[in-house]
Protein backbone atom coordinates (compact mmCIF):
# COMPACT_ATOMS: atom_id res chain seq x y z
CA UNK A 1 0.00 0.00 0.00
CA UNK A 2 2.81 2.50 1.05
CA UNK A 3 4.55 1.24 -2.32
CA UNK A 4 1.48 2.41 -4.26
CA UNK A 5 1.29 5.83 -2.68
CA UNK A 6 5.22 6.96 -3.53
CA UNK A 7 4.82 5.81 -7.68
CA UNK A 8 1.37 7.37 -7.85
CA UNK A 9 3.12 10.51 -5.95
CA UNK A 10 6.33 10.22 -8.10
CA UNK A 11 4.09 10.05 -11.00
CA UNK A 12 2.17 13.37 -10.72
CA UNK A 13 5.20 14.71 -9.95
CA UNK A 14 6.71 13.44 -12.93
CA UNK A 15 3.61 14.92 -15.08
CA UNK A 16 2.80 18.00 -13.17
CA UNK A 17 7.29 18.76 -14.01
CA UNK A 18 7.01 17.93 -17.47
CA UNK A 19 3.57 20.30 -18.09
CA UNK A 20 5.71 22.64 -16.63
CA UNK A 21 8.82 22.84 -18.44
CA UNK A 22 6.98 22.18 -21.68
CA UNK A 23 5.46 25.85 -20.75
CA UNK A 24 8.33 27.74 -19.99
CA UNK A 25 10.61 26.10 -23.09
CA UNK A 26 7.35 27.67 -25.27
CA UNK A 27 7.58 30.43 -23.73
CA UNK A 28 11.47 31.18 -23.85
CA UNK A 29 11.58 29.87 -27.70
CA UNK A 30 8.62 32.49 -28.63
CA UNK A 31 10.38 35.18 -30.35
CA UNK A 32 7.09 37.83 -29.50
CA UNK A 33 7.42 36.98 -25.80
CA UNK A 34 9.34 39.45 -23.36
CA UNK A 35 11.58 40.48 -26.39
CA UNK A 36 12.33 43.68 -28.41
CA UNK A 37 14.33 43.16 -31.27
CA UNK A 38 14.47 43.63 -35.58
CA UNK A 39 16.49 42.30 -37.85
CA UNK A 40 17.34 42.51 -41.46
CA UNK A 41 18.90 40.24 -44.36
CA UNK A 42 19.38 39.32 -47.63
CA UNK A 43 16.74 36.87 -49.52
CA UNK A 44 19.41 35.35 -51.49
CA UNK A 45 22.91 36.52 -50.28
CA UNK A 46 24.68 34.55 -52.84
CA UNK A 47 23.15 36.05 -55.89
CA UNK A 48 23.21 39.69 -57.68
CA UNK A 49 19.66 39.81 -55.86
CA UNK A 50 18.95 42.89 -53.53
CA UNK A 51 15.76 42.33 -52.55
CA UNK A 52 16.06 41.65 -48.56
CA UNK A 53 13.96 41.02 -45.17
CA UNK A 54 12.69 42.93 -41.98
CA UNK A 55 12.01 40.61 -39.60
CA UNK A 56 9.66 42.54 -36.21
CA UNK A 57 9.83 41.27 -32.94
CA UNK A 58 9.70 44.42 -31.11
CA UNK A 59 6.87 47.12 -30.40
CA UNK A 60 8.06 49.60 -32.98
CA UNK A 61 6.38 49.10 -36.40
CA UNK A 62 7.55 52.08 -38.87
CA UNK A 63 10.41 51.06 -40.81
CA UNK A 64 12.27 53.18 -43.10
CA UNK A 65 14.86 51.99 -45.83
CA UNK A 66 17.67 53.30 -47.82
CA UNK A 67 19.42 51.66 -50.73
CA UNK A 68 22.82 53.68 -51.31
CA UNK A 69 25.44 52.89 -53.88
CA UNK A 70 28.62 54.92 -52.32
CA UNK A 71 26.76 58.85 -51.65
CA UNK A 72 24.04 57.90 -54.57
CA UNK A 73 20.65 56.80 -53.38
CA UNK A 74 19.10 54.28 -55.57
CA UNK A 75 15.94 53.95 -53.47
CA UNK A 76 14.76 54.70 -50.59
CA UNK A 77 10.86 53.88 -48.91
CA UNK A 78 8.65 53.44 -45.61
CA UNK A 79 7.38 50.33 -44.42
CA UNK A 80 4.92 49.46 -41.94
CA UNK A 81 5.48 46.23 -39.90
CA UNK A 82 3.87 44.52 -37.16
CA UNK A 83 5.18 42.60 -34.34
CA UNK A 84 5.56 38.48 -35.53
CA UNK A 85 5.60 40.05 -39.12
CA UNK A 86 8.04 39.45 -41.45
CA UNK A 87 7.70 41.70 -44.62
CA UNK A 88 9.80 41.20 -48.03
CA UNK A 89 11.01 44.50 -50.18
CA UNK A 90 11.91 44.03 -53.60
CA UNK A 91 14.75 46.29 -55.08
CA UNK A 92 15.57 46.70 -58.63
CA UNK A 93 17.95 48.60 -59.49
CA UNK A 94 20.22 49.81 -62.91
CA UNK A 95 23.17 48.41 -64.57
CA UNK A 96 25.12 51.15 -63.93
CA UNK A 97 25.40 50.24 -60.03
CA UNK A 98 26.88 46.66 -60.55
CA UNK A 99 30.60 46.22 -59.50
CA UNK A 100 29.93 48.66 -56.64
CA UNK A 101 29.11 48.10 -52.72
CA UNK A 102 26.01 48.23 -52.02
CA UNK A 103 24.50 49.76 -48.71
CA UNK A 104 21.17 48.63 -47.84
CA UNK A 105 20.23 51.19 -44.57
CA UNK A 106 17.18 50.48 -42.39
CA UNK A 107 15.81 52.67 -39.61
CA UNK A 108 13.58 52.30 -36.87
CA UNK A 109 13.03 55.34 -34.22
CA UNK A 110 16.71 55.60 -32.82
CA UNK A 111 17.83 52.15 -33.91
CA UNK A 112 20.12 51.79 -37.36
CA UNK A 113 20.87 48.60 -39.09
CA UNK A 114 22.93 48.16 -41.99
CA UNK A 115 23.77 45.29 -44.48
CA UNK A 116 26.03 45.02 -47.55
CA UNK A 117 26.47 43.52 -50.80
CA UNK A 118 29.76 44.08 -53.65
CA UNK A 119 27.97 43.18 -57.03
Amino acid sequence: MQQKKIILFLLITFIASSVWLFYVSDKILDPNVGKNWWSISFSDSKSENLDFVIENHSDKDNFQWVVLSGNDTIKESDVTIKKGEISSVNVNFEDSYRNKKITIQVTSGDEKKEIYKNL
